[in-house]
């Protein structure tokens, strides 16, 4: 009979032994995985990576071709415009001036006259 407890005693330590082995090699596996799949992402970013840094090199050279043109093809109506509008401003400055200050005049007096008539009827009442 002690030889059969012995055997027993044997056998479960067998067993809890595979037991242990099966379990690491789930863990084992389980880690695998989780490298493979570490590699994978690491992988994507590097490549989302690449291409936001071209996207950004895109955009930032995309204004500048896109606006030098323009730049160039506005210098030229914009000095003829200037010229244009100061030879105006010459000749009529002196007129629009007195055409302005007039008009400021009349829209003071016109203030004064409103708050003067304003300030007489607050009296009274």
């Amino acid at each position: 009979m002690q030889s059969e407890i012995d055997l027993l005693k044997q056998r479960i330590a067998e067993l809890k032994v595979k037991a242990e082995n099966v379990e690491l090699k789930v863990r084992i596996a389980k880690l695998e995985q989780t490298a493979e799949g570490n590699t994978e992402l690491k992988d994507r970013i590097t490549k989302l990576e690449q291409k936001q840094t071209q996207a950004i090199n895109k955009q930032e050279l995309s204004p500048t071709k896109d606006i030098s043109p323009l730049i160039l093809m506005r210098k030229k109506p914009e000095t003829s415009t200037i010229s244009l509008l100061q030879d105006i401003i010459d000749a009529d400055s002196a007129e629009i001036l007195d055409f302005v200050k007039t008009i400021h005049k009349e829209k003071i007096s016109k203030v004064l006259e409103t708050s003067t008539s304003v300030a007489a009827a607050s009296r009274e009442g």
